[in-house]
């Protein structure tokens, strides 16, 4: 007959974990079986708690980054996005003859003077100061109606200001890439304008959407360093242009802008400024993409296709500031490039009626976080920050850091090649020379810490220390619960033919009776 205690008692007077024999053995005393089942759920509760813990580290840190390569080739590193920005924003001789377009349809019939210091204005667009705000919201007025664009029939500051911008054609004299010169700014060649927070700036090696909304083609490597062979521009200064000046300094700033404008190196007139990048590059193995973008604290550089082209963390803060600013002020500042931010093409662009509202929030744009921390005495700061919590690093990616050293420029008259060849007064340019300074750089790989037959590894073995588990004893207890099914079918099955034998017994003896 079918006892499931009879079944139970003989497989814990067999089975290889531990405890379970002492309980069943016939001659223990009742004081050792109770003592053998205290050990046994204190060591069951110890177990538990030990596998919860060890559960939550391997979760709360599942990846692991190292130092994987001290000699990593540069040639593998990109060279970085560089951006050349002219400190005076709006050009001399554009303005006059802005004004002079002005004066001409002014109905009043005032002077291109007027006009000249009302373009001034315009330059607030950049910094968002103000002054006298009725004369912005007259000048803003008389464009409205004077100085409307032929494709929206509105004002549209973006077209006024791409004409006051000082052009990369005039600042680029030369550019030389790996000691070879090419050609500035022809379509398709190695610079081109772009905007940046730093307004229109002549761009090398960016990657991403083009002003035209098209995938840029990939990025210049370098597998040679030194200061002949990066990338050497001769730029002119034009001091007499100079009308806006956001920095009150004479030259230009350099932004590396694939690390979101976090380098930047003022340039002076009549230098020669040798920049050195040295690059730290890191890369994520395939299986870290197993984890959600909130654990590994990362993200892909095809994940996100929107932020142009491929992800980073620039293009996704530019992304995220966009949305804030059409959010709180109902516009796009004119030198943010709208390209995968805002689905709307028919946004407003900011005009001098917005820049009491772009004064009020500009501090909030200039500082980003993407996780909020509780730091004492900052609760204000977090508060005023913008919030981006999608911007996060790439997981694969080259962080790059500069030093800079400056020499003044001395015009060469020696025979041969020279960058300042034909230049009379070098008092007036400045030759920049961004380059590697090591041909090998370190390479950090981030990894998962513990992949799946790593943690099965270490949860089996303190189960095994605790509680004697092993494969085995699992098997014993799969096999004991499948042998109950069938020896409670087998069992159900005799007496249900025990009790149709009797039912057949019964009507036997009731017919003999009748």
């Amino acid at each position: 007959r079918y006892s499931f205690k009879r079944e139970l008692f003989q497989l814990w007077n067999t089975i290889t974990t531990h405890c379970y024999r002492h309980l069943v053995q016939k001659d223990r005393s009742i004081w050792e079986r109770l003592m053998w089942l205290l050990i046994l759920i204190v060591e069951t509760f110890a177990l538990i708690a030990i596998l919860i813990s060890a559960w939550n580290s391997f979760t709360s840190n599942p990846l692991i980054t190292t130092l994987h390569d001290t000699l990593y080739p540069i040639k593998y590193v990109p060279f970085p996005a560089i951006s050349l920005c002219n400190n005076n924003r709006i050009s001399r001789s554009a303005a006059t003859h802005y004004a002079e377009e002005l004066a001409r349809k002014d109905p009043e019939k005032r002077n291109v003077s007027y006009f000249l210091d009302q373009v001034v204005l315009l330059g607030k667009l950049y910094d968002f100061d103000y002054e006298n705000l009725h004369q912005m919201t007259q000048f803003q007025e008389f464009l409205d109606v004077n100085d409307i664009s032929n494709a929206s029939g509105m004002y549209n500051a973006f077209d006024t200001l791409v004409k006051l911008s000082p052009r990369c054609e005039d600042m680029l004299l030369r550019c030389f890439w790996k000691s070879i010169e090419l050609p500035c700014m022809t379509k398709n060649d190695m610079i081109e304008v772009r905007r940046t927070q730093y307004g229109f700036c002549c761009t090398f090696n960016f990657i991403g959407h083009t002003e035209d909304n098209e995938i840029h083609p990939s990025s210049y490597y370098l597998d040679v360093t030194g200061p002949e062979m990066g990338l050497v521009l001769l730029v002119n200064g034009s001091v007499n242009d100079y009308f806006y000046n956001l920095f009150n300094n004479i030259g230009f700033s350099v932004p590396d802008i694939t690390s979101g404008g976090v380098n930047e190196q003022f340039i002076h007139l009549g230098t020669e400024s040798f920049i050195r990048v040295d690059a730290i590059t890191i890369n994520s193995e395939p299986d870290v993409r197993g984890y959600s973008k909130e654990k590994r604290q990362c993200v892909f550089r095809n994940e996100l296709l929107r932020y142009g082209g491929r992800y980073g963390r620039s293009n996704c803060v530019a992304a995220c500031r966009i949305r804030s600013v059409v959010a709180l002020c109902e516009c796009v500042p004119f030198y943010m490039p709208t390209a995968g931010a805002v689905s709307d093409r028919s946004i407003t662009i900011c005009n001098l009626q917005h820049i009491v509202c772009l004064n009020k929030y500009k501090i909030k744009w200039s500082t980003v976080i993407t996780n909020i921390v509780q730091i004492p005495g900052l609760e204000k700061e977090m508060e005023e920050s913008l919030y981006c919590p999608e911007c996060l690093p790439s997981c694969s990616d080259s962080k790059y850091q500069i030093s800079a050293t400056e020499l003044p420029l001395i015009r060469t008259r020696r025979k041969g090649f020279s960058v300042t060849h034909g230049i009379e007064d070098v008092s007036e340019v400045s030759v920049v020379r961004i380059f590697f300074g090591q041909p090998e750089t370190w390479m950090y790989k981030q990894d998962v810490a513990y992949y799946w037959f790593e943690i099965f590894s270490n949860f089996g073995g303190m189960c095994g220390i605790m509680a004697g588990l092993s494969l085995i004893s699992i098997t014993e207890n799969v096999y004991f619960i499948l042998r109950q099914f069938v020896l409670i079918f087998l069992s159900r099955s005799k007496w249900l033919q025990r009790r149709q034998h009797q039912r057949r017994r019964n009507r036997l003896v009731l017919e003999m009776l009748d």
